[in-house]
């Protein structure tokens, strides 16, 4: 789009007007004379002619002045009509810009003019803002870094943020600020339009807070659907990712119903005096209510813990979501804050609505666990009675018929004559194959199930293995037991411990190529740690188990994790071998161990 260029009237400026005069005049003056002379008039008559010409020069110049003026003052209306135009119009962009929009003094920061946009948001009016500075709006320690950057060298246009600003209530504003260098009332000044951003920095703060919150959930739920055995660290879990997905929160409760009364089961944060295995009773209201909604507003939430529990009777704002599981309520899960009524965002809401859901499918999943433990430890149980009674049978049964047999061959022997050589050789050799099924059958009775661990216990079993083990190998084996012989564990966990140290230590022969083992048993308060360590040649535990080439410490692994324990191993080619077992302790020393705690 072209600019069209202003006419430069020179005719009209005061130098032109002078100028134009001044030239005028003396071409009269010039050439009237001259004109005179030439006509030939006497002097007396051109003395009148002289006067006559006066005054006809004056009166053109008064009509030429006068309308040189009238021409100028119709100009200046008009460059004063389109000046009050501009002025409305710099007006009303000024006053009813919907933006926050002021002046202010280059030199001295102070404020020039505001527009109303400006009053509405900071709550000052305009005669407040004009006794104040651009910095009486920062906070404190804002001030330097402001007088600094509105002093500093810069263009006409400059954008600059984000900034921080305060109203007259004391709200913390976030604005992007846009500003341009303008002449005001002949002085350097600043003309600035103000973009408040709190809402859209908060929303943008928020949204990053619940993408971080779901990517916790779901560091969460694959942590605990891999991992997640037992329900009471399921409860812990669960408390300890509400703190990190609500950090406004000033206590979480987690409430598990027990028949018609909900139990406080694990807590974080919150009154002294509301401990765990606190409880109260269920109304049918609240029943209705928490199985029909997934979350109570804040508020209503917070009154109603409150008026239920004295503990919580100055609490402010409460996020409550329910778990469900079949459209049964298990339980609720709450996030307190006890200072402000406005102190869970949306996002926090959503994050715990699918935590609860999360809590609901790993309830279930951590019931169906145990409930295939509790049908697993019965078959291990039953397993072992097999494993005795087969044990006993070939003890008592078959052993006896072998050492009838062999006293009956025994009794035979004598009678055979001096020439039946044949006879007697042959007498021997059944003898002899007797005595060697004898042997094959006792060591099969020890293994499907050793004697020594009912007589002796764990430890003394194990030092009579080891005997035999070293006569047997010629390896060497060091057993550490800081655990008194006379001491009795449950009769599954002797057994388990039992069975691992003579997988490991069966291996060891097999594989290892080592000369020294080292046994370890240590009791810990209630878990039982076992290492069998040696320096032989090692292996990948990952390859083997990959290849399907370690059957024994597979099986002895799910045995081992039906108990409730765990199985480490940790070797490397070249730098031997160490397995450790953990197996706890339940305190009920009975043959079937129960770990399972009730959600």
């Amino acid at each position: 789009m072209r600019v069209r260029r202003k006419k430069r009237r020179f005719w009209m400026d005061p130098a032109g007007i002078a100028l134009l005069y001044w030239g005028v005049g003396l071409l009269w003056v010039f050439l009237s004379d001259h004109l005179l002379l030439k006509a030939g008039v006497d002097p007396a008559t051109l003395t009148r002619w002289q006067t006559a010409k006066g005054v006809v020069f004056v009166t053109l110049s008064a009509l030429g002045l006068y309308g040189l003026m009238q021409i100028g003052r119709r100009l200046l209306l008009e460059q004063t009509k389109r000046l009050k135009e501009s002025e409305a119009n710099y007006r009303l962009l000024f006053e009813h810009n919907p933006r926050p929009m002021w002046i202010y003094d280059l030199e001295t920061l102070r404020f020039l003019a505001v527009n109303r946009a400006a009053v509405a948001l900071y709550g000052y009016n305009e005669q407040e803002f004009r006794r104040m500075t651009i910095l009486d709006i920062r906070p404190e320690e804002d001030r330097p870094r402001v007088a600094a950057s509105a002093w500093a060298p810069r263009g006409a246009f400059k954008h600059s943020g984000p900034w921080r600003h305060l109203t007259r209530d004391g709200r913390l504003l976030e604005v992007e600020i846009d500003s341009h260098l303008i002449e005001w009332e002949g002085r350097p000044a600043v003309l600035v339009l103000v973009q408040d951003v709190t809402e859209r920095n908060r929303i943008a703060r928020e949204n990053a807070r619940y993408r971080e919150g779901l990517e916790r959930l779901l560091e969460v739920s694959r942590q605990l659907m891999s991992e997640a055995t037992d329900c009471e660290r399921l409860q812990v879990e669960l408390v300890a990712t509400v703190r990190k997905i609500v950090p406004s929160a000033d206590a979480v409760l987690l409430w598990m119903r027990r028949g018609d009364r909900f139990v406080l089961v694990q807590r974080n944060g919150g009154p002294e005096e509301l401990k765990p295995g606190f409880a109260l009773p269920l109304t049918a209201e609240l029943i209705n209510r928490l199985e029909t909604i997934d979350t109570l507003d804040p508020v209503e939430a917070a009154v109603l813990q409150a008026r239920t529990v004295p503990a919580l009777r100055h609490l402010k704002a409460a996020l409550a979501v329910p778990i469900r599981t079949d459209d049964t309520l298990e339980g609720v899960i709450c996030a307190d804050s006890f200072t402000r009524a406005d102190a869970f965002a949306p996002y926090e809401r959503a994050l715990l609505q699918s935590l609860a859901a999360l809590a609901s499918v790993l309830l279930q999943n951590v019931r169906l666990f145990m409930q295939l433990r509790r049908l697993s430890r019965r078959l291990l149980i039953a397993h072992e009675e097999e494993r005795r009674r087969i044990a006993r049978e070939l003890h008592d049964e078959v052993g006896a018929l072998l050492t009838s047999a062999q006293l009956c061959l025994g009794m035979a022997k004598p009678e055979v004559r001096a020439e039946q050589h044949a006879l007697a050789q042959n007498l021997q050799e059944a003898r002899e194959l007797i005595d060697r099924l004898s042997q094959e059958i006792r060591q099969l009775t020890l293994q499907l199930r050793p004697p020594l661990l009912d007589e002796l216990g764990l430890v003394g079993a194990l030092q009579a293995y080891i005997g035999r083990y070293q006569k047997q190998t010629g390896i060497t084996v060091h057993l550490t037991a800081a655990l008194n012989p006379e001491d009795r564990l449950p009769e599954l966990v002797e057994l388990t411990a039992y069975r691992f140290v003579q997988e490991a230590l069966t291996n060891v022969a097999r594989h290892a190529q080592a000369s020294d083992v080292t046994v370890r048993l240590h009791l810990t308060g209630r878990e039982l740690l076992l290492t069998v360590e040696d320096q032989g040649i090692g292996f990948d535990p990952q390859a083997v188990f990959a290849a399907g080439r370690s059957m024994g410490l597979a099986a002895m692994r799910e045995r081992i994790e039906l108990l409730g324990g765990r199985l480490e191993i940790a070797s490397q080619p070249g730098q031997g071998t160490r397995l450790s077992a953990l197996l706890p302790i339940p305190e009920e020393a009975n043959r079937l161990v129960s770990t399972e705690v009730s959600l």
